[in-house]
């Protein structure tokens, strides 16, 4: 299996003389998809202003500042004493290049098919820990691969509990007739073994990639000193309510009672950003315990949001470009008309909306916007060739999240908390991507005949 460690190897060094940087391959999509759509389009003034609006649009910059909060958030409860002495523990565990890449990409994995926020995160400042514990004993480690592997919960998250496609149509009110259950989805015997496939396919992968020769490369950023409490130089009031613990309680308390009552009420359906956001500020606050550490901490993450606030309304502007010019709806629509040309066409039509799902997600990486660009033309292939349903959902929800690899649009903050760039992962992520591509395509073939 080595020379699977060499191509390893090559595929990273060839990322990193032609991979951009993810500011640039925003701009150069965001002027492909104008181009296209403009070309295809009647109205080629409306792809212009439907980008515009769309880069401003509400939905967006909501969604921009949600995933800077998951980020900060996020950081801010990785730097409280207890959670970085857990993360310190379990980053020793480790004691090869093959054990750190299999470990941090099975636990970013795991996270993924629990929230695929948990999943981001988590597998980000794992991977950080893991780096940095290799440093400290002296220890060579291939770290891009390492950080690589943090980044594997993106392929598999749409499986999960928090997938967007297979929670959508479990509503009422989506776009069948009837709603979608997550038993028809979530909980089938295709998405059970696809997903656990994945797992075991790509953390063998991650393995025997990180038991070949270390790579010379970028390291773990250095040590950050744990936030405590800013010293003050006399007992005033002021001074004493920044070391008080029992202050942040104020906002840890009706948090607390909130997120229960709606975990009470709607059980997993609750878990979506804001409520894992809202866990990781609370658990932040009661574990920095004193407000100005937190304050500190907060502070410090913040300063890994600035790639996400200036890149997601970007995204945002060419999904409003897509959605005004028609040009994925042209996509989907030949390549389930190529569906209905081959035999068993239901099998034929899963395995093409998880091709077409795979290319829109390059220019489309959200998942509940691509679902709303895509879901007409899913319903309207599985009425005409008779597919199932949740099937067709699991399809558009695997080519969805297998691209991620690709994409480097979720990776911002992965490389905020790992220091590295794009280009350093996204041989390694190529690799992955292959290995699962066929394993969620023939699982869609075995469990649609």
């Amino acid at each position: 299996m080595l020379w699977w460690s060499r191509f390893g190897q090559r595929c990273a060094a060839l990322a990193q003389r032609v991979v951009p940087d993810p500011f640039i391959l925003a701009v150069l999509l965001a002027g492909l998809v104008m181009v296209m759509g403009a070309t295809y389009s009647q109205a080629p003034t409306s792809v212009l202003t439907g980008f515009a609006a769309g880069m401003l649009g509400q939905a967006g910059i909501a969604f921009a500042f949600q995933m800077a909060l998951i980020l900060v958030t996020g950081h801010a409860l990785a730097d409280a004493p207890a959670v970085r002495r857990g993360l310190g523990w379990v980053a020793q565990r480790p004691r090869t290049g093959g054990q750190a890449a299999a470990l941090v990409g099975a636990a970013a994995m795991g996270l993924g098919l629990l929230n695929w926020g948990l999943g981001l995160v988590g597998g980000a400042f794992l991977a950080r820990e893991v780096g940095r514990a290799f440093a400290r004993r002296g220890q060579p480690l291939t770290y891009p691969l390492v950080g690589a592997a943090g980044y594997c919960g993106l392929l598999v998250w749409h499986g999960g509990l928090s997938g967007s496609a297979p929670l959508k149509v479990a509503a009422a009110d989506n776009v069948f007739a009837r709603a979608i259950t997550v038993g028809e989805t979530l909980f089938t015997p295709l998405n059970l073994v696809a997903s656990g496939l994945v797992l075991i396919v790509v953390t063998g992968l991650l393995y025997v990639l990180g038991s070949g020769p270390v790579v010379d490369g970028p390291g773990p950023p250095l040590d950050d000193e744990a936030a405590g409490p800013d010293e003050a130089d006399d007992a005033g009031l002021v001074s004493r309510l920044s070391r008080a613990r029992g202050v942040t309680a104020i906002l840890v308390l009706p948090i607390v009672v909130y997120l229960a009552v709606e975990v009470g009420e709607k059980g997993a359906g609750a878990v979506g950003l804001n409520a894992v956001i809202l866990f990781f500020l609370v658990l932040g606050l009661a574990l920095h315990a004193r407000p100005l550490a937190y304050a500190r901490s907060f502070s410090a993450g913040a300063q890994g949001a600035a790639g996400i606030l200036l890149q997601f309304p970007i995204y945002f502007g060419i999904l409003g470009a897509a959605k005004a010019s028609g040009i994925l709806t042209a996509l989907s629509q030949a390549l389930i008309a190529v569906a209905h040309s081959l035999p068993a066409p239901d099998a034929a039509a899963a395995v093409m909306t998880y091709i077409s799902a795979a290319v829109v997600n390059l220019l489309v990486p959200s998942g509940g916007g691509q679902w709303v660009l895509q879901a007409p033309l899913i319903v309207e292939a599985t009425t005409s060739v008779g597919a199932d349903a949740g099937t067709m959902v699991m399809a558009f929800s695997y080519g969805d999240q297998l691209t991620n690899m690709l994409q480097p649009f979720w990776a911002l903050p992965l490389l905020s908390v790992t220091g590295l760039k794009a280009r350093d992962l996204m041989g390694y992520t190529l690799l992955v991507m292959m290995a699962a591509a066929p394993v969620y395509a023939v699982c869609l073939v075995l469990f649609s005949v």
